[in-house]
Order: structure tokens, then sequence, then C-alpha cells
């Protein structure tokens, strides 16, 4: 049998990112990245269960009990078989991605809703619907990021720019509501990963340790960073991008003032304010990771100057990511 393929896109959260956690609003949108997953049968009877590898991102992973590869992979093939039942131990995955892991770009939330549309197409079964998918993606997000917001895997399961709460709910996201923005204006960004974070969840636990420490300050940071996405939101809705951009500036001041920036990440938004950008901030856990920046037209200035600074980056927009599915 031929291969079948299944695709997500990558991501970027515009405002909101920790203040999420806390039950505040947040704006994220698809990217034109992603991740493409090749599924195909292998011959006998999968005794040694489905096989995940991976040129790009240098990896190969079977799950338990013939354990090979970072163990959230392991489990994350685990949990496709608990899902879809033994015929998943007969399938390969081949996983190739245009987006960094680790750098706050939805790379684990991609691969788990390219997993889930390859593992569909493969078995014959009909695509899933937007709840359906988003509360499969769930259940691998959980094994990447323990207790993740929610905000990746549905914005990446859904695709473009996806205003996101998450209501209060013991063991999962029920609740939240997500609502896909209509935007009269493209979105144009120029990317640069200032550096590989130290993980999401790792990055929420410090963050909230800290928060412990002083709790009525960061509630107050936390709500304010709620009340940019609001605003975030109007000013995108309006079409009026030298707001969006300086809402993005004050949010990444708030950022920093959780401890969750670095002095890398705020020398790549400062040169990209200087050559032009409405507005830069990071995206996803911070300590590292992607740097975003707002552009009125062409990013290839900023861009240019990120590659002055030595580190990977690209020039993008957000998308629906819906038309890229078959990509």
């Amino acid at each position: 049998m031929d291969a079948v393929f299944g695709y997500a896109p990558g991501k970027v959260i515009l405002f909101g990112e920790h203040a999420v956690v806390y039950g505040q609003p947040a704006i994220a949108g698809t990217i034109d990245r992603g991740i493409r997953v090749a599924v195909s049968q292998k011959d006998g009877d999968g005794a040694d269960g489905p096989l995940f590898k991976s040129h790009s991102m240098a990896m190969r992973a079977r799950p338990d009990p013939h354990g090979e590869g970072p163990e959230s992979l392991r489990k994350a093939l685990g949990v496709l078989v608990d899902l879809y039942g033994e015929r998943v131990r007969r399938l390969i995955f081949s996983a190739e991605g245009t987006i960094p892991a680790g750098a706050g770009l939805g790379s684990s939330a991609a691969l788990s809703v390219a997993l889930l549309r390859g593992v569909q197409r493969v078995l014959g079964e009909p695509a899933l619907g937007g709840d359906a998918l988003v509360e499969r993606a769930f259940a691998l997000e959980r094994v990447f990021h323990g207790n993740p917001s929610g905000v990746d895997h549905t914005t990446i399961a859904l695709g473009g720019c996806i205003a996101y709460r998450r209501a209060p709910a013991e063991g999962g996201h029920g609740g939240a509501i997500a609502e896909r923005l209509t935007l009269p204006r493209r979105l144009r960004l120029a990317v640069a990963v200032a550096g590989s974070h130290g993980g999401t969840a790792q990055a929420v636990a410090a963050l909230r340790e800290r928060a412990r420490r002083h709790q009525d300050a960061y509630q107050r940071i936390y709500q304010g960073i709620g009340e940019l996405a609001a605003e975030g939101r109007a000013a995108l809705e309006a079409g009026a991008l030298a707001a969006v951009g300086e809402l993005m500036d004050l949010n990444q001041g708030y950022l920093n003032a959780l401890g969750v920036s670095t002095p890398a990440i705020e020398a790549l938004c400062a040169t990209a304010r200087e050559r032009g950008a409405l507005g830069a901030k990071l995206s996803g856990a911070g300590g590292g990771g992607a740097v975003i920046a707002l552009v009125e037209d062409d990013p290839a200035p900023v861009v240019r100057a990120f590659e002055a600074h030595g580190v990977p980056c690209f020039a993008t927009e957000i998308v629906d990511g819906i038309g890229l599915e078959a990509a």
C-alpha cells in the first residue's frame, strides 16, 4: 500500500502565553510551515509495534515494551494504539518538518495533529471534525507537556487566527472556547529562533514557583496580559496593524517581567523594531525559542537583520492551515 500523508501547520502566539494557563484569553495563529507525516503499513503482525522515524528530527521511536527513542514519543505512539486499536501496530510513520522543535512554534502539537490525520487516512476512516480532532490531539499533547493550556493543539487543529480561552476544569481542557477570527489584513511576520527552550512544562512549572512567592503581583500581570489579548483581538479584527504591534510590544514587556524572556530574545526584539517592525515579542514558553516580529508589508529587512545575529530565521504569515493539509 502506498503511503498516505497527514499535515499540520506550526503556530505562533500573538498574545497571551503563560497567562492563558490561568484562564486569560490568548490569540494564536497557524503559519505556512509545519510537519508532514507519511504513513504506510508494514508486513507482518506488528508485534513490535508502530515505528516512527524522522531524518529532519534525527530520531526513531517505537513504543514500549520494545522501546526505542525519546520517552515522550514512545508514549505518544502508545496513545495512538489506545485510540485506534491493534491496527496501529502495523504502521510506519515518517515525519519531516519545516519548523524547529523546542522553539515555541508548536512542533509537538503539529506532530500530534499530523499523526492523527495520517492515521485516519491510512485506516480509511473519515477526517476528524474540529472538536474530535482537538480532543484526540489533546491526548497526545498531554504526553508531551503534562497539562497544556490547549492553545497550541486547538489552534493547529482548527487553523487560522484563533481566539482561545481555557475555562477552569479538572484534568483537561474541557470548557475551552476557541473562535476563528476574520482578519481584514494579512499578518506577515519575521521569525527568529533564539535557541531551544527547556520545554513548556518546565517553563510553566518554574513560573508557577516564582508566582507562588508573589501571588498578587503575578496575578495582576496575568490579568494585564489578558487585557492586552482582548485589545489585540479588537485591533486584529479592525485591521489596525500598528495597534497590534504596539500591543505585542507591551505583551513582551509583561513576559520579561514574568522572567521568561532572555537577553537574546530582548536583543532580537529590539533589532526587529529598529528595522521597522510594528512590534515584536517571544512566542511560546520563552527562555529561548521563537521571536516573532509583525511587519506592515515586506518582512525581508527584519529577516536580514535577524540573519546578522547568526540565528535561524524566516519569513512567514498567518494562514488557515487547512488548504495545506494534503501538501
